[in-house]
């Protein structure tokens, strides 16, 4: 009864992990000026991470090798880093309105947003003016930098769920017996 539910869950959260490292990887690249941002950095590595555990969670339901107790400390594990992820963004986002023009000087000061920043010849440039012919094309890279961090934020927070869930499922598992392999599912 629970495999099916705990595959679904790690399907899911597979699919999250991977847009979440998408996002990221999205955002490092589009970086002009300087070192893509922390915050962007950590998000690619919670997303490989979440990938990385759910392969071992899915592996740990048919090998018998694998104690339900290391699946549960990597979903631990796992959904304290998703938990710090989202909160990461929602701190370096400070609720900046994504679509609202009145946010666009916001948008270029974030440094999660700006493409990096720079001063050349006493002026402060930011990564997004590159290659933009005026300012609504710098509004519209900041603002679709905005989307992907937000959305990057909410899969995180999204995937901490997730992790939560798989965490209570392994302490069901647990509880009830199971303690390696897919004999846990037969009940």
């Amino acid at each position: 009864m629970l495999a099916p539910i705990s595959l679904g869950l790690r399907a899911l959260q597979f699919i999250f992990a991977v847009v979440v490292l998408g996002l990221a990887v999205t955002l490092i690249k589009a970086q002009v000026l300087g070192d893509a941002p922390t915050t962007t950095k950590y998000s690619s590595f919670t997303g490989a991470f979440g990938i990385i555990v759910c392969a071992a969670g899915v592996a740990g339901m048919f090998v018998s090798a694998i104690p339900d107790l290391v699946t549960m400390a990597l979903d631990g594990v796992l959904a304290l880093l998703f938990l710090a992820g989202g909160i990461a963004w929602a701190v370096g986002l400070k609720g900046i309105g994504c679509k609202d023009q009145t946010a666009y000087m916001q948008m270029r000061e974030n440094g999660l947003l700006n493409e990096g920043s720079a001063t050349v010849d006493g002026v402060a440039v930011i990564g997004a003016d590159y290659n933009s012919n005026n300012d609504y094309d710098v509004f519209d890279k900041l603002s679709a930098n905005c989307q992907k961090g937000m959305a990057d934020e909410i899969m995180q927070f999204i995937s901490f769920a997730f992790a939560l869930g798989l965490l209570g499922l392994g302490f069901v598992r647990w509880r009830k017996g199971g303690t390696s392999g897919s004999s846990r599912y037969v009940a």
